[in-house]
């Protein structure tokens, strides 16, 4: 039997000026989303952080490496490349992390599919999800948002595909106007990404399952609010690069030794990002539900 909270997700709340606010504050008044995507974000690079460690560690007596980790430099990249290093554990340990980079990140990329479903719901509606609704709401539309994820992803490939290769192309004989073609393969593809973007909440708060339904949904309401989504993926970017820039500044400034605040700053980094991007989420709902 479905939850009755569940089934208010496909009945949103009434649309009116206040939708945008009302969803962007659900980000701090439901924290849910926020604690469930900075576990899944730390809980799997845990594991591969400790077997990289391990594999590193009996590195740690050679002088070249110190220098390297000390300089935060590529510099000394040839002389790490001439250390004769003992133990085929090492480099078991080492092969064994990095094999489970890509099977980790397939399963952590599919939970977020999961997550976002969940979270999207949630936003849309009034009244704040039950765990357990949550979870449907997640399990409803995994393979909607799954498929649309796939799609964009595609797409990006092929525009990516499609601007590099002329610039690199013209580069040699005009580098002005390969850096023009990069910036309008730039500008095409973050189009594209907010149109996927915005299609997955249009598909979650107007109950909508098409695929192309909802995609051709999500471009009239894109038309109709560009102002406000406009100023909210402008935002979250800007955010994204000041935040960014602040975090390569503190943690290059702050010496290696000084373990415990450079892990404060990465761990505060991380959680406001995604504070910003589920703000960026909820801001989306907001614009389907003000249309």
């Amino acid at each position: 039997m479905v939850d009755a909270v569940l089934a208010a997700q496909i009945m949103p709340e009434v649309p009116s000026s206040s939708s945008l606010r009302n969803a962007l504050w659900r980000v701090v008044q439901r924290p849910r989303a926020w604690v469930l995507a900075y576990l899944l974000t730390i809980i799997p690079a845990l594991p591969l952080a400790l077997l990289t460690g391990l594999a590193l560690l009996p590195l740690m007596r050679y002088p070249a490496l110190r220098s390297a980790l000390e300089a935060r430099s590529l510099d000394l990249l040839p002389d790490l490349s001439t250390l004769d290093v003992q133990g085929g554990g090492v480099v078991a340990v080492g092969m064994v992390a990095l094999l489970l980079v890509l099977p980790v990140a397939i399963v952590v990329k599919l939970i977020w599919v999961w997550l976002e479903g969940g979270t999207l719901a949630d936003y849309a509606t009034p009244e704040k999800l039950s765990w357990r609704a949550f979870s449907q709401a997640g399990r409803r539309w995994f393979g909607v948002l799954f498929l649309l994820n796939c799609i964009g992803v595609a797409l990006l490939i092929v525009i990516g595909g499609a601007t590099l290769l002329p610039a690199l192309f013209v580069y040699p004989r005009s580098p002005a106007l390969a850096w023009g073609i990069g910036a309008v393969g730039l500008l095409v593809a973050g189009l594209w990404a907010t149109w996927v973007e915005m299609a997955r909440a249009t598909a979650v708060v107007c109950d909508e399952r098409h695929l192309f339904r909802a995609l051709k949904r999500a471009v009239l309401i894109m038309v109709w609010q560009w102002r406000p989504l406009l100023v909210l993926v402008g935002g979250s970017l800007l955010l994204f690069g000041i935040l960014y820039l602040l975090h390569r500044w503190l943690v290059h400034w702050l010496p290696l030794n000084w373990w415990l605040p450079t892990l404060v700053i990465q761990q505060g980094y991380t959680i406001i990002r995604l504070g910003v991007r589920l703000a960026r989420q909820a801001g989306q709902v907001g614009c389907v539900l003000w249309q």
